[in-house]
């Protein structure tokens, strides 16, 4: 898709450069036609939800879906509230993994437990996660070492590291909507939204090196698991929406299928 092709698909909102604290609200996305004539649309109810799984050994261990804008701590303790200005805005909302005991040591065995325990108290402070219109970022501030794997990320077949206390863009929004707009238009394959987390281990390990997977993580932002699974339908439909599709998504759908 060239430079031209991709004129008329940009998002824009409310926000550019900001700390999570201060999101409160979610932002309303309006998609600029080739017209250079805005075409607002309602805001997606999810915008700012993150669906996150968390695993030990590869076993789900925790699930839930975010509930405020101002995003999400995945951390093993809780951060006092002192300390609220030096580790992060109490606003987020905290995900903690559970005690390694869950796993249970009849199926895994002291050897999981013990080594899950050594690792985790390294992940307190955890990393934060949030939406905004430009994407989702993500801060290490945990001690652990945090690799990663996703849409923004540099390698597929070595480790991408997160570096600690710097801020990272884990997926553009104009990137997502194009790759989008590709799919329903010119039958290409969806974009990439989840991302993985691995705490404590190289991730994506290089060719032949055992990953054990003890610790991990699994975010999806909602707003683009909704619009991959409802342009799925909407194909398939031929461009025609079943009637529980939302509005707001069938009119993001019907502009992308059409600019």
């Amino acid at each position: 898709m060239d430079s031209t092709d991709l004129q008329g698909c940009q998002v824009k909102g409310f926000f550019h450069t900001w700390a999570p604290s201060q999101i409160r609200q979610y932002p309303n996305w309006a998609f600029v036609s080739p017209s250079s004539q805005l075409v607002p649309s309602e805001s997606i109810n999810s915008d700012c939800c993150l669906h996150v799984r968390l695993y030990y050994c590869d076993v789900l261990v925790k699930e839930m879906t975010t509930s405020v804008a101002e995003g999400c701590q995945i951390t093993y303790s809780t951060v006092v509230a002192e300390n609220e200005d030096l580790y992060g805005p109490s606003g987020m909302e905290e995900i903690q993994f559970p005690p390694p005991e869950i796993l249970g040591y009849r199926n895994w065995g002291p050897k999981a437990i013990w080594v899950l325990k050594r690792l985790l108290p390294h992940l307190n402070r955890g990393v934060l996660l949030w939406v905004a219109p430009e994407g989702i970022f993500l801060k290490r501030q945990c001690q652990s070492r945090v690799y990663w794997k996703g849409p923004l990320a540099p390698h597929k077949d070595q480790p991408n590291k997160l570096e600690r206390e710097k801020t990272y863009r884990l997926l553009d929004t104009q990137q997502f909507i194009q790759e989008l707009r590709g799919f329903l238009r010119h039958g290409k394959p969806l974009p990439q939204y989840q991302i993985h987390l691995c705490f404590g281990e190289e991730f994506p390990p290089v060719p032949n090196q055992k990953l054990h997977r003890f610790i991990t993580a699994q975010v999806e932002p909602v707003f683009a698991r909704n619009l991959c699974l409802h342009a799925q339908q909407y194909l398939q439909g031929s461009q025609t929406c079943p009637p529980k599709m939302p509005k707001k998504i069938i009119q993001i759908l019907q502009q992308l299928s059409s600019s």
